[in-house]
């Protein structure tokens, strides 16, 4: 942005000031929301201009002698501060930023209102607004100073003079006017006294100083000597003046008939009248004593009363600003110990969070551990039932198979006698014809062997002597088991006498 281009343009300085700082906002991620005059506590001979943003303060200098008007020099963050006090006039307001560092003066013109209003609304700052009377905002009186309240109570008394002026009626000027005069001797004298005793005409301020006095009693001399002169008019004051000589001559002459008569009654009565005048001169200069001692001890007395009034009064100051102070370190201990207190609170529930936490993690992690110990519990017994129901079928099988190969053994053992006794009844019987020679009966069981014992459980349990093996009604080989055979009323008599199941 060029000096030239706004020169051209003929903008005012603080448009110009706008302008750019509107234009270096165009790409900033905080929002612009006002411009402002400004002086943030560094002397410059150049205008400064503060840009409040939601986020902050930029400062800008503004000179418009260089190349380019405007130059950023410093920026604050509304979260740099914790509290802010706020002191508003009628042209401007000076905010106290306090935060961790250094605290910052910063004096906005004209739109200190807004501004608090933005600090309000976008940060989180302590607002302490410092409240005074409206009379301390008029400018002149902000600082308290007492010269410069002087002087602007006589320029606002001369305002305000020459605005009535006109307003009020020609009759009666001349009693404003006698008015001020009068008022005029009495601040001459009561300036004189209140510098010998400034508590006697400073009766209703706290402050008795001869300095009050002096600025006090100028401001209305000053004032009531303008008002005067204001006042005077050439007409009303000729006519007085004639009225004042003739009735000055007047007196004259009637002074020096009574002097005339007076003298001629002295001269009859001198003699007589020597002796009562010397008395009544004693008299009085008696009673003038009297008097004069009357008024010593009376002005001695209002002295007396006066200092002590005043000790008084400076004791109760001195008590109300103990109170106050005692009062202030209760206040700050109070909230020294609140604060404590809610720190301490603040701790306690922080500690029982954590232990709650760590308990919480505690039983969830003892919670897991269960889990996985009854899971691999679990998985431990599902394993060892597998083994158990493998083992078992193992077991089952192989008791299986040696059942089957018993049974396959004493079949054939049953068929080798068989066989034998077959071979020996082909020898005793005679041979059969030779057409006959070679047809063979079909096997057919030999009653001589089908030896049966233990008959009082006939038709139960069917044990098989030779191989050791029972059977029960309805298995595979129960009706097939014709040799050897002892009968058991149970299946517990046949396993108590060494046998065992078939498997078929």
């Amino acid at each position: 942005m060029s000096k030239t281009r706004y020169k051209n343009q003929k903008e005012s300085n603080e448009a110009i000031a706008k302008a750019y700082i509107e234009n270096n906002y165009t790409n900033s991620q905080n929002k612009l929301l006002l411009v402002s005059k400004a002086n943030y506590g560094k002397r410059s001979s150049n205008v400064c201009y503060s840009a409040v943003d939601d986020k902050g303060m930029n400062f800008y200098e503004f000179n418009n002698n260089a190349e380019q008007n405007l130059m950023l020099i410093e920026r604050y963050e509304w979260a740099d501060f914790s509290s802010v006090t706020i002191d508003h006039s009628i042209a401007k307001s000076v905010f106290t930023f306090v935060g961790h560092g250094e605290n910052r003066d910063i004096t906005i013109e004209v739109k200190g209102k807004e501004v608090e209003q933005v600090i309000r609304n976008h940060s989180s700052m302590e607002v302490n607004v410092v409240k005074r009377p409206v009379w301390t905002k008029v400018l002149g009186y902000r600082s308290q100073t007492t010269w410069k309240m002087f002087m602007a109570s006589t320029v606002y008394t001369l305002i305000l003079l020459f605005i009535l002026h006109p307003l009020l009626p020609a009759a009666t000027h001349n009693f404003i006017m006698g008015l001020a005069l009068l008022i005029l001797f009495l601040s001459i004298i009561g300036l004189f006294v209140g510098l010998i005793k400034p508590k006697w005409v400073l009766p209703k301020f706290k402050i008795k100083t001869r300095k009050r006095v002096l600025f006090s009693y100028l401001y209305l001399i000053i004032s009531c000597f303008f008002i005067a002169v204001a006042f005077t008019d050439g007409e009303s004051t000729s006519t007085p003046a004639s009225t004042q000589v003739s009735s000055s001559q007047n007196s004259v002459t009637v002074s020096s008939k009574k002097d005339g008569a007076d003298s001629s009654k002295q001269k009859v009565e001198k003699n007589d009248s020597d002796k009562t005048a010397k008395e009544e001169k004693r008299q009085k200069a008696e009673e003038q004593a009297v008097k004069e001692e009357v008024k010593e001890e009376a002005k001695q007395k209002a002295q007396e009363q006066a200092e002590k009034e005043e000790a008084k009064r400076k004791a109760e100051e001195q008590a109300a600003k103990e109170e106050a102070k005692q009062k202030a370190e209760e206040q700050a201990a109070k909230e020294e110990a609140k604060q404590k207190a809610e720190e301490q609170a603040a701790k306690e529930e922080a500690k029982q969070k954590a232990q709650e936490q760590a308990a919480k993690e505690e039983a969830e992690r003892k919670a897991q551990e269960q889990a996985a110990k009854e899971e691999a519990e679990q998985k431990a017994e599902e394993q060892a039932t597998k083994e158990e129901a493998e083992r078992k079928a193992q077991e089952q099988a192989a008791k299986e198979e040696a059942e089957r190969k018993a049974e396959e053994q004493a079949a054939k053992q049953e068929a080798e006698r068989k066989a034998q006794q077959q071979a020996a009844s082909q020898q005793s019987t005679p041979s059969s014809s030779t057409s006959n020679s070679g047809n063979y009966k079909p096997f057919e069981n030999d009653p001589s062997d089908d030896q049966q014992s233990n008959m009082s459980c006939s038709g139960q349990i069917k044990g098989n002597k030779n191989s050791k093996i029972y059977h029960v009604p309805g298995g595979a080989y129960y009706d097939r088991t014709q040799d050897n055979i002892v009968w058991f009323c149970s299946e517990a008599d046949a396993q108590a006498a060494g046998y065992r199941k078939s498997q078929r």
